[in-house]
């Protein structure tokens, strides 16, 4: 991939997931959070039969590990992630998702898959700061949602974390494919009957925008641009899907942040960029993995 490719790219992966806020959180104005995880995801492992057809584990501990990776990263993650949405503002959603590098590098210490740094503690100490300033400052959002954005964020390092630990044999579509597949099952326990196919466009537009363009497009431009370059380059331009997002919400949705939540979500930004190193010369890069937003 050239240079104008990579950046034509990861415009598109920004995009499609930045607008995901806003569209998930307009599924879920009639669907149930769960239900529209279930769906999705169910979605998602039908058309990507193909690939995790031919891409299956052979040992029995590769099934286990991908059981878990279904639930915790689909079941459990995308469930408390599109509840926060159902709660409160997107851009609230997006700004405190934001978190989960940061939160990534501290569960990494915690396994001591990576020693502490003094700039990890700065970052990380910003970042509360700014927290403590968005969460509950919006009249339009709710404590409850931006906490279940926090423990989506937690949940998405863990699973990170676990990705990498696990050095499963499968990549990419095939991987996603069977998480989606557990992940959905997963789900069943919980789900009530909702025939999504007759609740009209605004349920399964959003739905298949999240299968098609979230999941399925913007994960396979996300592995090829990684692919192409280092991974710290592509992870920059991930801090411009909470603007996308904000913006798109005040478009849409008719969301705005009072200058306390701006205030906040800057100090998130920045708090995270100093624990990545991403405002150093140099930097360590942190495992990313190839699963669905």
């Amino acid at each position: 991939m050239n240079r104008r490719g990579f950046i034509l790219a990861m415009m598109l992966v920004v995009l499609s997931w930045g607008l995901n806020y806003v569209v998930t959180k307009i599924g879920v104005s009639r669907l149930a959070p769960v239900n529209f995880v279930f769906w999705r995801f169910l979605g998602t492992a039908v058309v990507t039969v193909p690939w995790w057809l031919r891409g299956r584990p052979e040992k029995s501990l590769d099934w286990l590990k991908l059981i878990v990776l279904g639930l915790v990263g689909v079941s459990t993650y995308q469930w408390f992630f599109t509840t926060a949405l159902h709660d409160t503002l997107a851009a609230n959603v997006a700004f405190l998702f934001d978190l989960s590098p940061l939160l990534t590098l501290l569960v990494q210490r915690l396994f001591k898959l990576r020693p502490a740094t003094g700039r990890m503690f700065m970052g990380a100490l910003v970042s509360l700061i700014g927290v403590s300033l968005l969460v509950g400052a919006s009249p339009q959002g709710s404590v409850k949602g931006d906490v279940f954005a926090l423990a989506a964020a937690f949940l998405w390092s863990l699973f990170t974390v676990l990705t990498d630990v696990f050095q499963l044999p499968i990549r990419g579509i095939a991987l996603t494919g069977w998480m989606s597949l557990f992940g959905a099952l997963g789900l069943l326990p919980f789900v009530t009957w909702q025939p999504v196919w007759v609740m009209g466009p605004t349920t399964w537009m959003p739905l298949l925008y999240t299968i098609v363009f979230v999941t399925i497009m913007g994960l396979s431009l996300w592995q090829n641009a990684v692919m192409s370059a280092a991974i710290c380059k592509a992870s920059l331009y991930l801090f411009l899907i909470p603007l996308v997002a904000a913006i798109a919400g005040w478009m849409v949705l008719g969301e705005r942040l009072n200058l306390l939540e701006g205030l906040g979500a800057v100090l998130i930004l920045v708090g995270v960029g100093m624990a990545e190193g991403l405002l150093a010369r140099h930097r360590l890069s942190a495992p990313t993995p190839n699963a669905p937003r």
